[in-house]
């Protein structure tokens, strides 16, 4: 290219247009921000309405099960940290935060056309590779079992790891006081998805004739998210261009725009880090952060014991129904009544949670941010130690509420507070001074980093919870203990909170 024609370039790209990040975003930008939170959590309560017996259907065992739940945990703690750091030192065209998004959307597409489907692909690639015979005595095919995981594991890894560049791309386009009213709209539009999810998956499709064609119930609800899903990402990628990290550099460029200097400042590294710097960053977070994060970790924690388990504990506890019975006999009919109830008990626990989310911003305003965090993570507890105690129909509805709104806050809430890190530079250093300057706590932290290392905590705690509930539930002889354990570690996470830095 000619000097001539490379200036000319470069004219043009300083000429550019980023005004909308200056301004503030209307509701209705909002929720195209967050529909791709939708869709992800449209995904989600399709596969843990399916996933299960789909695996339990292919020939795994229970025990083995939950080992392929974990398996996308362990690999999504290895690679979460890494997500925030790519985004923040991202240098495409594109912009920081949608490469990562989009690569992360197709996988969550394979995801959903692996998991339904993956009988059908296993029995192809054995007949195309000819493997070794398998008995027919046995009901387990290798090839059915590796598509089948592998698309469990592609499914709930994407799932989980969009929502940090989808989180700071929604972070990017708004201004800093902006953040609580569009991590609300964030969090609405998850409860949103979660709910429709679990009444698609409730809905019995094989009632209309044309489901036929996509291969039964299953199908046609993996496939009927895959198109939401699509939409929904699409809406959100073309909400707004970002700012190129190269342009974002360009202090010339940038000028003209009054909120591109907080921009650079809050989400931006003004010079090329190593990896070794943000592993240094990850590993020496200040103290603020650390706390925040174990708050977070316990919250998740009493959260997955609820979200994973919940259906079972009904079908079993409250119904007293067994799993492990004749599927004709009554205590089976017990167990799949008990587990429908649930349903019902989840989707309340997903409606509360897009009223609280609505609510959450005026909330903060009035009671702060302090409060509701204690507030929710309390209230959760009890309210789990209560169904635990007394596990009737009555108390399965009525205490989802709490669960609902401790969703919303540990989703929401942890959240805000990295962003008024970041958007005030400050952080308390490992001396426990607050420090105004971020560049003396760690020149290397980014907005990025910081949501995805937050985010990991959700992982962390899949893993605790799938190495200690199986054993805590065979030692007690009961389900109560994953209800008894959802309290004890929410009650925990409020306390904890009383020592987040709370910058109000």
């Amino acid at each position: 290219m000619s000097k001539l024609a490379w200036r000319g370039k470069d004219d043009a790209v300083k000429k550019d247009n980023f005004s909308h990040i200056s301004r503030k975003k209307s509701l209705w930008e909002l929720m195209r921000l967050s529909c791709i939170m939708m869709g992800i959590e449209l995904a989600y309560s399709a596969e843990t309405a399916f996933v299960s017996p789909i695996l339990l259907n292919i020939g795994i065992h229970h025990k083995y099960m939950t080992m392929v739940w974990s398996l996308s945990a362990c690999l999504s703690i290895i690679c979460s940290p890494l997500i925030g750091p790519l985004t923040d030192q991202c240098r495409l065209a594109l912009g920081r935060r949608r490469p990562l998004m989009i690569f992360l959307s197709v996988l969550l597409l394979l995801g959903l056309i692996l998991v339904p489907h993956g009988a059908k692909i296993g029995l192809w690639l054995e007949w195309v590779t000819m493997p070794v015979k398998i008995e027919k005595s046995s009901s387990l095919n290798p090839w059915i079992i590796f598509c089948t995981v592998l698309g469990t594991i592609v499914l709930d890894f994407s799932a989980d790891n969009c929502q940090t560049p989808s989180r700071a791309y929604l972070l990017d386009m708004c201004l800093p006081a902006d953040h609580t009213r569009a991590l609300s709209t964030f969090s609405i539009m998850s409860g949103i998805g979660s709910f429709l999810g679990y009444a698609m998956s409730a809905y019995d499709w094989e009632s209309l004739s044309w489901t036929h064609h996509l291969g039964g119930n299953i199908s046609t609800v993996f496939a009927v998210v895959a198109v939401i899903f699509t939409i929904s990402a699409l809406l959100t990628l073309t909400t707004f261009r970002e700012v190129p990290l190269p342009v974002l550099e360009d202090q010339p460029v940038c000028s003209p725009i009054p909120s591109c200097k907080d921009i650079q400042r809050i989400q931006s590294e003004r010079r090329k880090i190593s990896f070794g710097a943000y592993i240094k960053s990850i590993l020496r977070m200040p103290a603020s952060i650390k706390i925040l994060c174990t708050v977070s970790l316990l919250g998740w924690m009493g959260d997955v014991c609820y979200t994973l388990y919940f259906t079972d504990f009904v079908g079993e506890t409250v119904f007293r129904g067994d799993p492990g019975s004749d599927s004709q006999s009554q205590e089976y009919g017990l167990y799949e009544s008990g587990v429908r109830f649930g349903c019902w008990g989840m989707s309340i626990y997903a409606f509360s949670c897009i009223l609280f989310s609505m609510g959450m911003n005026s909330l903060i305003k009035i009671f702060s941010a302090k409060f509701i965090l204690i507030s929710a993570s309390s209230l959760f507890g009890l309210s789990m130690i209560c169904l635990a105690v007394w596990p009737t129909k009555i108390n399965v509805l009525v205490l989802s509420v709490f669960a609902g709104i401790n969703f919303s806050t540990i989703f929401t809430v942890p959240f805000i507070l990295i962003a008024q890190y970041h958007a005030q530079e400050s952080f308390r250093g490992f001396d426990g001074m607050v420090v105004d300057d971020g560049k003396k706590v760690d020149a290397a932290r980014g907005l990025g980093t910081d949501i995805a290392i937050i985010n990991s905590s959700l992982f962390l705690a899949q893993i605790f919870v799938s190495l200690i509930i199986g054993a805590l539930v065979s030692l007690t002889g009961s389900t109560s203990a994953v209800i008894y354990s959802a309290g004890v570690f929410s009650l925990c996470a409020g306390i904890a909170a009383n020592r987040v830095l709370y910058l109000e």
